[in-house]
């Protein structure tokens, strides 16, 4: 019983033994900044800062996006060219560069499993849930879906004919980018 009284004091409950009934008390209620510690002396998170962002994450004068792939912990991961720093598929700024990113719904629905490489997308405009649908195979089994928010841009362009090509980048969970191919080789060009 050591170790449950070890939890019940940090927990701030009082300890019960064998046979005693347990005291009623009132919840102990903690605010989340008690719960989370200050990064690090000299600590540097691996994301580009918010602030950054909107002076950053603009077209070069080539008009290609300021980005490559890198790998990180076994994915690949969008990175800004100047400072190296990692950008979230789901970043605000992405799709004025000419890039959909999404972190995969519904993978829990469907058979396919998600790889790094080629992904195909599928438009689905007789969805049910959804007349913008855009699904993403792998391997010709459906993975999943794009957000209904991305959907709707994307589904615009799909439906003009616009040739877009998807990439899966990370597995766990799945995340996938879509973009022309000049941008896909374009972010490609130093993994």
């Amino acid at each position: 019983m050591g170790l449950l009284n070890s939890i019940r004091e940090v927990l701030g409950i009082a300890s019960v033994s064998p046979g005693e009934a347990p005291a009623q008390r009132r919840p102990v209620v903690t605010y989340r900044s008690e719960l989370v510690a200050a990064p690090p002396e000299g600590y540097e998170s691996v994301y580009l800062p918010t602030e950054r962002q909107a002076e950053l994450l603009v077209p070069r004068a080539d008009g290609l996006p300021p980005l490559h792939l890198v790998r990180h912990v076994g994915a690949l991961w969008l990175a800004e060219d100047t400072t190296g720093k990692l950008i979230n598929v789901d970043n605000r700024y992405l799709r004025r560069l000419g890039i959909f990113g999404v972190k995969v719904r519904g993978t829990h629905y469907y058979t396919g499993r998600a790889k790094l490489g080629p992904a195909a997308l599928v438009r689905e405009p007789d969805n049910p849930h959804d007349p913008n649908a855009v699904a993403i195979h792998v391997g010709g089994e459906m993975l999943g879906h794009y957000n209904k928010g991305t959907a709707r841009s994307l589904a615009k362009r799909l439906d003009a004919g616009e040739p877009l090509q998807a990439v899966v980048i990370s597995t766990d969970p799945a995340k996938v980018i879509s973009a022309p191919s000049d941008i896909l080789r374009h972010l490609y060009r130093t993994v």
